[in-house]
């Protein structure tokens, strides 16, 4: 059965939010930030609200009937995360955190009583390199010119060094590159190290499969976050080996973590317990698993289909584009780019700098795009060609005011439509060309609603090029 776009979009109450444009128009939402935050549909909120209206209590250690209701769906929502990528909840099972930021950190601290360097590569998030940066020695792998990651440098580094770990994201934030995790992971164990895959910008995109533990591709550490697929804020997982749980110190010593306490002595529990101190975030790991669950129900095959189709007409858009000059897009491009990367579109827009561009198609288009450096900058650094120490990390060390160089990000989810791309090119053509909308002042049309429409007005920066 193929992708029903239509029946998708009508799961998402966020898409009958209209946001009033500086011509004073109500225009549909174009949500194009999936990359930092995905809605929630309508089946994941009525698995919050059924939870919180009919069960809510602390989970463990507590036998009454809510609570013990509450356990269950506790533990189920756990294996669901394992399960929905490839890890078997018996030998791999799942940790939970807040974010990709605190799971990751996690997974640094369970491999850092290990003897050996981590690597990770340039192509990273800031989550998937600074935590072994400050927990021992961490080394990166090269990118090309475009992001990709340099197979003959991970390997070169992995027979050179003693390795541990390799660090590696599943997806980029910045170009939408997809490494080929299970070739990575193989190439680590052949060399004695465990793989670490960062599957933020992955898990809601593309099928994921972790792999029995002996299989000599198997995907060791797996991260991913509920608010990146589909679930609130709050929610997060790490599948890791049984063993390395039980091996590392606890994370975070406190409730929850043991068995037993003396005056002079404690034993702590053993697996994921060991690694959650305190009441976790149960609703939040509820609504998690229901939007793995919907993910589950419409097919990820079918999920990546429908973003191939998306991709592959962004890219023929964004070509033409840049035929002009007045865009340039980071990373790969051209049609068959699109088999290698899930629907990320980072991009530069000549004089117009990426805080402006982000701006102007909001309010101009109610069009949702994100700007920055994406808590990416080695590869922002490389891609935008400013070298390893920018000129720009001075001006800040000094406190001076300066617009940091960045990109414009635009990135896809389930819900957008052929329809939402063509918006974006055309309203980027429309802005490069200076042929905004006309203002409302200069057009019959009731006042913006000051509640609707929140003026941004930056302190004065310098530029460096």
């Amino acid at each position: 059965m193929a992708f029903d776009a239509a029946r998708v979009r009508a799961d998402f109450p966020i898409l009958a939010r209209r946001v009033r444009t500086a011509d004073g128009r109500l225009r549909p939402l174009v949500y194009l930030d999936h990359g930092a935050s995905t809605h929630a549909p309508q089946p994941v909120l009525d698995a919050v609200q059924e939870f919180c209206a009919s069960t809510y209590a602390n989970v463990h250690r507590a036998h009454h009937a809510l609570s013990q209701e509450a356990s269950a769906q506790f533990e189920d929502a756990c294996a669901t995360m394992g399960r929905f990528v490839g890890a078997d909840p018996a030998t791999q099972p799942v940790v939970l955190g807040q974010n990709t930021t605190h799971v990751l950190d996690i997974a640094a601290h369970l491999v850092a009583g290990r003897k050996g360097k981590t690597l990770t590569t340039l192509a990273e998030h800031h989550s998937n390199d600074l935590p072994h940066r400050r927990r021992g020695k961490t080394l990166h792998a090269e990118v090309d010119e475009d992001g990709r990651l340099l197979l003959e440098d991970v390997e070169r580094k992995l027979q050179k060094n003693r390795v541990k770990l390799l660090a590696v994201t599943g997806a980029s934030n910045v170009t939408g590159l997809m490494p080929p995790v299970h070739k990575l992971a193989r190439l680590a164990h052949d060399n004695g190290a465990l793989i670490l895959v960062d599957a933020a910008q992955l898990l809601a995109h593309a099928p994921l499969d972790a792999k029995p533990m002996d299989h000599p591709e198997h995907l060791d550490l797996v991260a991913g976050a509920g608010h990146k697929a589909y679930a609130p804020f709050g929610s997060a997982f790490l599948a890791a080996p049984q063993d390395l749980l039980d091996e590392a110190p606890p994370y975070l010593p406190g409730g929850g973590t043991v068995q037993w306490v003396t005056e002079d002595d404690v034993l702590f529990k053993n697996g994921a317990e060991r690694h959650m101190a305190g009441t976790p975030n149960i609703v939040g790991a509820v609504a998690f698993a229901a939007a793995l669950r919907y993910l589950d129900d419409i097919g990820m095959e079918r999920v990546r289909a429908h973003e191939l189709d998306l991709t592959r007409l962004a890219l023929r858009r964004f070509a033409e584009l840049e035929e002009t000059e007045c865009l340039r897009l980071l990373g790969p491009r051209g049609p068959a780019a699109a088999a290698e990367k899930v629907g990320v579109f980072a991009f530069t827009m000549g004089a117009c700098s990426h805080g402006e561009a982000s701006v102007l198609l909001d309010r101009h288009f109610a069009i949702a795009t994100r700007n920055g450096c994406f808590c990416a900058q080695p590869l922002l650094n490389r891609l935008l060609r400013l070298g390893a120490t920018p000129a720009w990390t001075k001006a800040v060390t000094k406190g001076q005011p300066v617009e940091i160089p960045g990109a414009t990000r635009a990135t896809f989810g389930l819900y957008n439509t052929e329809g939402d791309v063509e918006t974006l090119a055309d309203a980027l053509g429309r802005i490069a060309a200076d042929d905004l909308p006309k203002p409302a002042a200069t057009v019959r049309a009731k006042a913006p609603n000051p509640k609707a429409v929140v003026e941004t007005r930056a302190r004065p920066t310098r530029r460096l090029t």
